[in-house]
């Protein structure tokens, strides 16, 4: 299913703002299954991704500030509002389970390996390619494997995962691209060349 383009979405958004909480709803339905896969993936605890998601689109309407402020991308925003929503609940969870109430930093984990197989669906590579992929994947760092999720499954701008990740544009590149050479060092050259066609030309053509 094609995603709402960036003007349908801003559309939205600005009509929502006037008052037409039928645009709130197609906001909501329009990205809530994309963050709840990414929330998933930064927290196993399900109930503090939907709690998270649920209290970000209640601040954006029941708080005017929110309501009114002039958000040029919606879906990186909300991306955003996630991670750190995620990342306060799980830094106030370890302060309690620990009894520290100096701890100051908790890092996130990227839990679940990602999948390919709807990306790769019209793609004519073979299931063992496929397999061998997901195998490499799930041996990256955390962070490596979120840029590649946000990067390909989201399609989001290096600048969008600068601003999500809390890194530099040009850190966000160096990731990607670290990523990519990582992934080379466990795929054998003979699918290499097959994998890496496919990640950019989707990359290419967004």
């Amino acid at each position: 299913m094609k995603r709402n383009s960036d003007k349908d979405v801003n559309n939205l958004w600005q009509s929502f703002q006037t008052g037409n909480n039928d645009s709130f709803t197609a906001i909501y339905n329009t990205y809530s299954n994309q963050l709840i896969a990414y929330g998933y993936k930064l927290s196993l605890d399900q109930d503090t991704v939907h709690d998270s998601i649920q209290e970000i689109f209640i601040d954006l309407y029941l708080k005017p500030k929110k309501r009114n402020a002039d958000i040029k991308n919606l879906k990186s925003y909300l991306f955003i509002a996630l991670r750190n929503k995620i990342y306060k609940k799980l830094q106030r969870n370890s302060r309690l389970e620990t009894l520290d109430t100096s701890k100051e930093n908790v890092e996130l984990v990227f839990h679940v390996e990602y999948s390919y197989q709807e990306k790769l669906a019209q793609d004519e590579i073979s299931m063992e390619i496929k397999k061998l992929l997901q195998h490499a994947t799930a041996k990256l760092p955390s962070k490596q494997k979120e840029i590649i999720y946000l990067k390909f499954e989201e399609e989001m701008s290096y600048e969008d995962i600068s601003v999500i990740m809390h890194i530099s544009v040009e850190s966000a590149r160096k990731l990607f691209y670290r990523a990519m050479l990582s992934l080379r060092g466990y795929i054998e050259k003979k699918e290499l060349k097959t994998i890496f066609f496919i990640f950019f030309r989707k990359n290419n053509s967004n």
